[in-house]
């Protein structure tokens, strides 16, 4: 994601000769999942990757409760799967977002004119199944880490 965002401000400089996020997200339409791309990453990823670490360490610390066997199992999942696959899923979606965007900005300003019919047809649409699965996969992460939170709150502590 970082690579993607670098990538990103480098298109926006004066120097660079391609469609600029900005005139892309100006624009709309397509566009839009750039926007949403980029600011379902700062939200899921970054936030709620943060505030997951301060539930696993206060599960794990303030209640003495470490996760081991199973439960473990299930942290890495929640781990995993939101952060792997939510990150792949939102970058596939930034992607197709500049991508058709560009492709609707005019060409006066670099974009290849194409009217939203056709990047619908050939840039985001053929983007939505695997999304789809993506994001699917990406759901569970929060269910498994959610079952493994409960388990460990509700599950009386061993003895020492």
């Amino acid at each position: 994601m970082f690579l993607l965002t670098a990538w990103l401000l480098w298109l926006d400089l004066p120097w660079s000769e391609a469609v600029t996020p900005a005139a892309v997200v100006a624009f709309g339409s397509a566009g839009t999942w750039l926007t949403v791309g980029y600011v379902g990453y700062i939200l899921f990823l970054v936030v709620g990757t943060g505030l997951s670490a301060l539930f696993y360490h206060y599960i794990e610390v303030v209640m003495g409760r470490p996760y081991e066997g199973r439960y473990n199992l299930l942290a890495w999942g929640h781990l995993l799967f939101s952060n792997v696959t939510g990150g792949l899923a939102l970058g596939l979606m930034m992607y197709g977002g500049y991508v058709g965007g560009a492709a609707m900005v005019s060409p006066f300003l670099g974009g290849g004119g194409r009217d939203s019919q056709w990047v619908h047809a050939n840039v985001l649409g053929p983007l939505t199944v695997p999304l789809s699965i993506l994001f699917l996969i990406a759901a569970a992460g929060p269910l498994l880490g959610g079952i493994g939170y409960f388990l460990k709150v509700v599950r009386k502590p061993s003895a020492p």
